[in-house]
């Protein structure tokens, strides 16, 4: 068995942006996850004493100790909103949704009446039933819109329950800002731009619909941890906490600290804090008007011209690659914000505002309230000054209105970098154990809502299932037109690729309808495979086979992609027969094993179901595929299994006892490698979490 050790380079480089990081590994945290307070509640069980309603009409009202929100047709989103604001605090309560509507908790909101006449805007942690899967995501309502979708958070969007009361915690201290599903931790959001306000329980909008689904809320407690504060660094007088170096010229006047220097001087002139500083998040107010600077952060003076060394967020009175992550005498520039980013936030000859927050490792910054840097830092140092600069060799006069740090009342979260998985892909001494035999021709194996493991046999048109907690195998289902791939989506539906029969099907409960069928007005050749990917849309693989279903009626064999409204487009038909479909971990990469060709090829995604640059991956033929978190990609081929790294390498061969089909990561931790090969339905447990 060749299974080299797992490199690091397999798993993270030195520096990564965010969120990319918080898929691949979770971050630990240093903070305790219960900050010390008393609950309080904030819903009585019997009344709607202490809350008030804003927005729209839906109804409110208590009903077997749970307030019931009643969508109502042809009103704006409602909101139930407690008459009090609340800044630090860790929320929690239970709520149950109907299937087809959407809600969300509001929280750090607010309804100004000089903002939009009053409209309800701020936090919200996302209820979504779809299978999209979005809740517990952040959202900004009547603002900047999705701030926190769970578009790489494969594990919290599975975490929701339909038709079931869900748990969902809220901690908020500082511009910290982290969420729970069901116990399962989604999102992980840094972003200072509110810092109180009420919170409120929403009910969608519906359109014209009368039906009135429902939503209801119970158990609502909260701990108050106090309010996070603005404290000044400059004290709008002077210079006093700071100190200049040689180069340039800083004075203060009318309140407004003002840096200005020649071309002429070749000097980097730096105002200096006195104080070094660890973990903060500090608030800064500029005007650029000509030239470059930066504020430094965790620098360490030397004596070079350039003054100090260590990080800066990028200030420049053109706007160019504002908010951006640049290491003096370091590694350069780290993050460079996208063009069109730093276009729509910087405002030019104007004040602008800029926050940093650097707790452990994790370094964000927002321009102006839009986030142009988000980094998970391995190498870089962890402490150190302030620094306001004057670049050298330029005509520089830039002004600071404020400069500020956040103080929280309780101890904010401090991630540490994650520890790099170690040894090789399989642990030594494993081996593959067989969970079920006797069948035809095994395929599509899925992992369920609970853990269990869905599988077909296709010759004998049945889909089984596989309960890790028993070992037990059951028949699922009879007659199943040839069910190949599988895929349960969030919110508990089952997808199958008929091939026989010529569909996807679509399993809601005890209700199967067809959900794919033609392709512009042709019948689809034999779907084979599918993936989902993070925006609640799915690709799948249409070869022909045989003579499934009577006469071809498309001309190429094709991967289409389906959308969470249902809408089927093509993806590629640059295929001979696809089979086997991958998402990478970034939802960057699409991978498609042709069968044919006895090739792997790779796409760039675009957007959604927009593909590009078809490159081939690997030499190597397969059926099915399976992906870990580091983007490794297990290919089913020949008499085992063949891992491939996202550089097109391959990095270990896994023997199987028969020539397998296809794979899918479940179990603890979602360390095993499902395998379905032939007669036989087979685990191996991994030193790596797949994907799911």
């Amino acid at each position: 068995m060749f299974s080299p050790k797992l490199d690091e380079s397999h798993f993270l480089h030195s520096y990564r942006p965010m969120p990319l990081i918080l898929t691949v590994l979770a971050l630990a945290l240093l903070a305790s996850a219960s900050p010390a307070a008393d609950w309080s509640p904030l819903f009585d069980g019997s009344s709607l004493k202490g809350w008030t309603q804003r927005g729209g009409k839906a109804t409110y009202q208590v009903r077997d100790s749970a307030i019931v929100g009643t969508a109502v047709p042809n009103t704006s989103n409602s909101f139930l909103c407690t008459e009090r604001d609340y800044g630090d605090f860790v929320l929690e309560l239970e709520f149950r949704i109907d299937p087809t509507l959407n809600a969300g908790i509001q929280f750090r909101s607010e309804s100004l009446a000089d903002y939009k006449k009053g409209q309800v805007h701020g936090y919200q942690m996302e209820i979504d039933p779809s299978r999209r899967g979005w809740s517990g995501g952040v959202y900004d309502e009547g603002r900047r819109g999705w701030i926190y979708p769970l578009t790489l958070r494969p594990d919290a969007r599975y975490a929701f329950k339909q038709n079931e009361w869900n748990h969902y915690r809220i901690e908020a201290i500082g511009d910290s800002i982290r969420t729970w599903v069901n116990g399962v931790p989604a999102a992980d959001l840094v972003d200072p731009m509110t810092q109180k306000g009420f919170i409120a329980l929403q009910v969608h909008g519906v359109g014209k619909r009368s039906d009135g689904p429902e939503t209801s809320w119970r158990n609502i407690q909260i701990k108050d941890l106090g309010q996070s504060t603005w404290k000044p660094l400059f004290n709008g007088k002077d210079l006093t906490g700071w100190t200049p170096t040689p180069g340039g010229t800083w004075n203060v006047s009318d309140g407004v600290l003002k840096g200005t220097s020649p071309a002429s001087e070749t000097k980097h002139g730096i105002l200096l804090s006195d104080a070094d500083h660890e973990h903060f998040t500090a608030r800064i107010v500029y005007r650029s008007r000509s030239g470059n600077s930066g504020f430094y952060f965790r620098a360490q003076p030397v004596e070079e011209a350039v003054g100090l060394k260590g990080f800066q967020a990028e200030i420049d009175s053109t706007g160019q690659d504002a908010g951006g992550l640049y290491e003096t005498l370091g590694r350069s520039w780290v993050v460079k914000p996208a063009a069109d980013l730093v276009k729509k936030a910087y405002k030019p000859g104007d004040w602008n505002e800029m926050t940093v927050s650097a707790h452990g490792p994790r370094l964000v910054v927002h321009l102006n309230g839009t986030k142009t840097a988000d980094l998970l830092d391995a190498t870089g140092a962890r402490k150190g000054r302030f620094g306001l600069q004057l670049h050298g060799g330029q005509d520089m006069d830039v002004e600071f209105k404020s400069i500020e740090l956040l103080e929280t009342a309780a101890p904010r979260p401090i991630p540490e970098f994650p520890a790099t998985p170690t040894g090789p892909i399989v642990p030594e001494g494993a081996a593959f154990r067989k969970l079920g035999d006797g069948y035809k021709f095994t395929e599509g194996p899925a992992q369920g809502p609970d853990g269990r493991i869905w599988f077909n046999d296709i010759p004998n048109n049945r889909t089984h299932v596989y309960d890790p907690k028993t070992g037990q195998i059951s028949v699922w289902r009879e007659d199943t037109g040839g069910a190949n791939g599988l895929l349960w989506v969030p919110g508990g539906d089952l997808f199958a690729c008929e091939g026989t029969n010529r569909i996807v099907s679509r399993q809601s409960g005890d209700k199967r309808t067809v959900a794919i069928e033609k392709f512009e007005g042709k019948r689809l050749n034999s779907p084979n495979d599918l993936v989902l990917d993070g925006q609640g849309g799915f690709y799948f693989t249409d070869p022909r086979y045989g003579n499934a279903g009577g006469a071809r009626e498309l001309e190429k064999e094709s991967v289409y992609y389906v959308n969470q409204g249902s809408k089927i487009t093509l993806a590629t038909s640059e295929v001979t027969k696809p089979n086997g479909v991958a998402l990478s971990p970034d939802q960057k990469t699409l991978y498609v094993a042709d069968t044919a060709e006895k090739q792997i090829f790779a796409w760039d995604v675009k957007s959604p179901g927009i593909l590009e640059h078809r490159r081939l991956f690997a030499p190597s033929s397969s059926d099915g595929m399976a992906v870990d978190l580091a983007g490794n990609l297990y290919l089913t081929t020949g008499p085992g299994l063949s891992v491939w790294s996202p550089a097109g390498e391959k990095i270990a061969e896994i023997p199987c006892p028969e020539s397998p089909a296809n794979c899918e990561f479940g179990g603890p931790g979602n360390k095993t490698l499902f395998v379905t090969a032939r007669t036989g339905f087979y685990a191996i447990d991994l030193n790596i979490p797949g994907l799911r």
